[in-house]
């Protein structure tokens, strides 16, 4: 069962309802060759126990959502906070979106609703990504909700027989629109 705790026009991020979710993340692992290659899971098949063993982890964590549709409560994704910065007053966060719902804006609005968490309710001064340089659509999607390129990490991913760098973005609290 999902819960309303962030809530746009789209989609809303409810705490991590791991035994619904297994099954169909498992298959995304397996399946989805961009969420496969980005974690490095193509030379494994993953089960359904290093899967919910992985969920489990995450969802004792910082900060780790799903992401649901409105319109049908259905689980299309999971965004996160990690590696908090006591001192810094900020934290790196990932998403992934599951393949048959990218494009469509799920991902920018559940960015959105994630930032907006992070600065007026956990104080955060900052909140950073790392993108691989090959995944444009993502460098597109983080400029779009505010994220600047801050430098990058040359030639740090190899990926189709090629180096790319992994690029270094962030947004700080003042930015946030």
């Amino acid at each position: 069962m999902y819960y309303k705790k962030l809530i746009g026009d789209k989609v809303y991020l409810s705490p991590m309802a791991i035994e619904n979710e297994v099954k169909i993340i498992t298959k995304w692992f397996n399946e989805d060759e961009e969420i496969a290659a980005n974690n490095g899971f193509i030379q494994s098949v993953i089960s359904e126990d290093t899967t919910k063993t992985m969920l489990q982890s995450w969802s004792e964590g910082d900060c780790s959502l799903s992401i649901i549709k409105i319109e049908n409560d259905e689980f299309i994704g999971h965004i996160s906070l990690f590696n908090p910065k006591k001192y810094e007053l900020g934290a790196t966060m990932g998403i992934y979106i599951n393949k048959e719902n990218r494009f469509k804006g799920y991902g920018s609005e559940a960015i959105k609703l994630l930032l907006s968490y992070a600065f007026d309710e956990l104080n955060y001064h900052f909140v950073r990504v790392e993108v691989f340089a090959y995944n444009q659509d993502a460098v597109k999607t983080y400029e779009k909700c505010g994220f600047k390129q801050v430098g990058k990490w040359r030639q740090s991913r190899y990926h189709h027989g090629v180096y790319h760098d992994i690029i270094l973005m962030d947004i700080i609290k003042d930015e946030f629109i």
